[in-house]
């Protein structure tokens, strides 16, 4: 089914495109997507009210997406390091909090950071201190229309992630899409309660760009390797990922593409750099996980087959008898950044 069938069905309820963990409907032996078990975020969003290790105030120019330089027509030389090479960003400084709070998570009791970059909010958990020597690696995450593991009062994507990447040596970052709504979409539209049209697709790459500039933001405040960048999505973060991003700007950042029931072709039909070029291809790799009866199924399964005939590495889960994120989309993306970055 094309992306131009999904505002006809979108209608079906957010639970089709939300990633909303008490949304999710279970499938015979299958988890729904968790944090429907009782209990299991014992402390969402509780503020903090200090700042506990990450520096609220240090470098206030660090504030992402001020940066003309990040601007989404630049070339790839603007980004003199995120080659698939050896090497790290250099940066220090951190980025500035709004406010922290702590959530609970498999490493116990956390602190997250609120910071704002350029249009987009995210909620950061740096690694341990000292658990690996060198820069550490980076992750973000871009939830599924609706934002609720986000917004939500059970933040699923900070404890489920975020106690992963703590022992890790990962800076974890989950973004708010600009609209505050659905990363796919034109960020004007802040609607998710009706259908989107096909004409809400932000054709123009401007969520994109805002990605652009916060990874870029995110390299200036911290050491972060070079290598490939541990990308996860939910339903639309997994679209605007294959659709939007990646076309326009993979050469630049390699990455690691745990993607959950989502995934299309680039929509302006083409990549906008040389991906037969094996060295700017780099490390990405995609991992897709959908169930076999997902409204989105033929655009999932026609992504992998587009990325897969340019030769990048694709691998893929398909969960039997089920529908639309009715599995444990959000920790399936830890599961895969386990795996791929297994020594």
């Amino acid at each position: 089914m094309s992306r131009f069938v999904l505002a006809a069905v979108l209608a079906l309820g957010l639970s089709a495109c939300s990633d909303d963990p008490d949304e999710s409907t279970p499938d015979s032996g299958i988890r729904a997507d968790a944090g429907s078990d009782a209990g299991v975020d014992a402390g969402p969003d509780v503020d903090a009210g200090t700042d506990a290790g990450v520096d609220a105030g240090i470098d206030a120019g660090v504030d992402g997406g001020t940066d003309a330089g990040v601007d989404a027509g630049t070339d790839a030389g603007v980004d003199a390091g995120t080659d698939a090479g050896t090497g790290s960003s250099h940066g220090s400084g951190k980025l500035p909090c709004s406010r922290t709070a702590t959530v609970s998570t498999d490493a116990g009791t956390l602190t997250y950071c609120v910071a704002q970059v350029g249009a987009t909010e995210v909620k950061l958990i740096e690694p341990k201190a000292g658990i690996a020597p060198g820069p550490m690696r980076l992750a973000i995450y871009l939830h599924g229309d609706g934002a609720l593991t986000y917004t939500g009062s059970n933040p699923r994507s900070l404890f489920t992630h975020g106690g992963w990447t703590y022992g890790h040596n990962t800076l974890y970052v989950t973004a708010l899409a600009p609209n505050k709504c659905a990363w796919w979409t034109v960020p004007e539209r802040t609607d998710c309660t009706t259908e989107a049209p096909v004409e809400a697709r932000d054709l123009e790459g401007k969520n994109a760009a805002e990605l652009v500039g916060l990874i870029e933001a995110l390299r200036r405040g911290w050491d972060i390797q070079d290598g490939p960048i541990l990308f996860g999505g939910s339903s639309g973060g997994s679209i605007e990922l294959t659709a939007s991003f990646l076309p326009r700007y993979g050469d630049r950042y390699p990455g690691i593409y745990a993607l959950s029931c989502g995934g299309e072709k680039p929509w302006t039909g083409s990549m906008d750099w040389d991906a037969a070029n094996a060295s700017l291809r780099g490390g990405t790799k995609f991992y897709f996980t959908y169930g076999d009866q997902d409204f989105l199924l033929q655009d999932i399964q026609a992504a992998e087959a587009y990325f897969g005939g340019l030769q990048f590495p694709v691998d893929d889960k398909v969960i039997p008898g089920a529908a639309h994120c009715a599995f444990d989309q959000v920790g399936r993306v830890s599961e895969v950044w386990n795996a791929a970055t297994a020594q």
